[in-house]
């Protein structure tokens, strides 16, 4: 077990409120209701191929694998009679790999299915009960990132085919995102004190070791809406809720050490009047 015993926490609070007026409006286009209409998706849902694009839904008996061209006329669609939860979909290297939850299991699952040859593999991680949050692919190997349930409290466990790397701390921690980061993997997700969310930041080896490990408190509850990584610097889009439903949205910068180099907020949502609700 590897606990976090010196997490370093970050403090933001005094943040300046944008107003209400940094919007944008964007018009739906015909293609996007002409997907919706026909197959029930959006535009975010597709993942793009060499002649157009796959996609992804739950069936009564499995899942359903739809390809349709670049004109969103339907090319084939093919059941796959395995009882899971989507959860994520990723295409890599003409193979479609789907992250979810085995129903019959009741364990995180990983399903592969090779594009060209039909193939259909599927692999079991973790223990019975955690759930299925993010997979990434580091040196070759899939790193599957789930929310394991010891005694009731959630704690972050990413399995690979041989190993494991975890993070525990006294408190109740929840998983995100995963991703490829030097010499190991990044872990975005939540931390839970003090009767609020908290945005959790670790970059943790492939042996198991803590290189470091933040957290980011705006004073609110903070979940990460986006993440990439440019040059070694980590850019998360955080969304920080209040009680009252007032949302803010804010793009941090920090360096490869985990130390916040650059804020910018983007997007403010405040909750209505009490007069005006119902």
């Amino acid at each position: 077990m590897n606990k976090v015993k010196n997490m370093k926490k970050i403090f933001l609070i005094p943040l300046f409120f944008l107003g209400c007026n940094n919007y944008q409006v964007h018009q739906i286009s015909q293609k996007s209701v002409q997907l919706l209409n026909k197959y029930g998706v959006n535009e975010d849902s597709l993942m793009k191929t060499k002649n157009g694009f796959i996609f992804v839904t739950p069936a009564a008996n499995g899942i359903y694998i739809y390809k349709i061209d670049k004109n969103y006329n339907l090319i084939y669609k093919k059941e796959l009679h395995i009882l899971a939860d989507i959860v994520k979909t990723s295409i890599k290297n003409d193979t479609l790999f789907i992250l979810g939850y085995d129903q019959k299991n009741q364990k995180p699952l990983l399903i592969k299915y090779n594009l060209t040859s039909n193939k259909v593999s599927k692999q079991l991680y973790g223990q019975k009960y955690d759930t299925a949050k993010d997979f990434t692919f580091i040196n070759k190997k899939a790193y599957i990132a789930t929310t394991h349930y010891q005694n009731s409290n959630p704690q972050i466990v990413i399995y690979s085919k041989n190993s494991k790397i975890t993070l525990f701390s006294p408190y109740k921690e929840d998983v995100e995102y995963i991703l490829p980061f030097k010499k190991g993997v990044l872990i975005i997700g939540t931390i839970y004190k003090n009767t609020s969310y908290d945005l959790l930041i670790a970059y943790k080896d492939l042996n198991n070791k803590t290189v470091w490990a933040k957290t980011i408190d705006l004073g609110m509850d903070e979940r990460a809406k986006k993440v990439e990584i440019k040059n070694n610097k980590i850019i998360i889009t955080v969304l920080s809720t209040d009680e009252m439903g007032a949302t803010k949205e804010v793009t941090f910068t920090l360096n490869e050490k985990g130390e916040v180099i650059n804020s910018k907020k983007t997007l403010e949502i405040k909750p209505l009047p009490i007069k005006m609700r119902t």
